[in-house]
């Protein structure tokens, strides 16, 4: 090897022996930077510059600035990689800024910033049978996501999403029971006229739930297959007076005109 060798982006300045005893040359690149090379590296043509062309390599990218994927706008490149990849800033329709590796938005796995997947399981006052969807249950932290639901006969129960939306639970349980049940004008006697409390109702009034997300106390009444929202209270008592109010107007004339049909069970 001469001096003055050229091999890619390097100029062969010398060469000699380290002190491991490889032939090595010391070479200047076209960036201006100076480079020891190993010599079989340079013949080879595994080493072609100082690094900076590896670098410049690094720095090719498909710019994906402006583009849309799903309801994100790429706006710009950053500095982050997530295993070699860029990690793109990007608008998205709904007002936030998500950070997405590229390859992700090229593929389709990323079209948004995470709204699209909470759209698509809000499912409140959707109706399922005889259940209606409430709010998410906050207690179901693991496996499948629950959802708080009224059932047309007054319960308050918790259900996996999937099992409403395939059907397989559409009531509370009464549903099994409704043969056993006296059902006039779409109202089962037994349950209207029941005293007793369902177990996950936290406020021990029938027809008076909790909502974390507005931390109120709401009073409702289910009544010959009518919804009723009598209100949003501060306190549990508020709610409660509401629930009894309805019941005087509604349900004790109603229990009172079918008393003798109780009585002969």
């Amino acid at each position: 090897m001469t001096n003055h060798e050229k091999y890619g982006m390097l100029t062969v300045l010398r060469e000699f022996q380290n002190e491991k005893g490889y032939r090595v040359c010391e070479c200047l690149c076209e960036c201006g930077n100076g480079k020891v090379v190993y010599k079989s590296n340079l013949v080879h043509g595994r080493t072609k510059s100082c690094g900076c062309l590896e670098e410049a390599n690094r720095r090719k990218f498909n710019d994906l600035s402006g583009k849309r994927f799903g309801k994100l706008v790429a706006v710009s490149p950053t500095d982050k990689r997530k295993k070699g990849n860029i990690v793109w800033e990007c608008k998205c329709d709904c007002g936030n800024t998500a950070f997405v590796v590229g390859r992700y938005l090229t593929r389709g796995f990323t079209k948004s910033c995470g709204c699209y997947l909470k759209e698509k399981t809000d499912i409140t006052n959707e109706q399922f049978g005889e259940l209606t969807a409430l709010y998410p249950d906050d207690k179901s932290t693991q496996g499948a996501q629950k959802w708080i639901c009224r059932c047309n006969c007054g319960n308050i129960s918790s259900v996996a999403i999937s099992n409403l939306r395939n059907g397989h639970t559409k009531s509370c349980g009464c549903l099994g029971e409704l043969e056993y049940r006296t059902l006039i004008d779409g109202t089962c006697l037994e349950q209207i006229a029941s005293k007793t409390i369902p177990k996950d109702n936290r406020s021990g009034v029938k027809g008076v739930s909790y909502y974390s997300q507005s931390a109120s106390w709401v009073a409702t009444l289910t009544f010959k297959g009518k919804h009723y929202y009598l209100g949003k209270y501060k306190s549990v008592l508020e709610a409660a007076k509401a629930r009894w109010h309805a019941e005087e107007q509604l349900v004790t004339p109603f229990i009172e005109e079918h008393a003798h049909l109780l009585s002969e069970k």
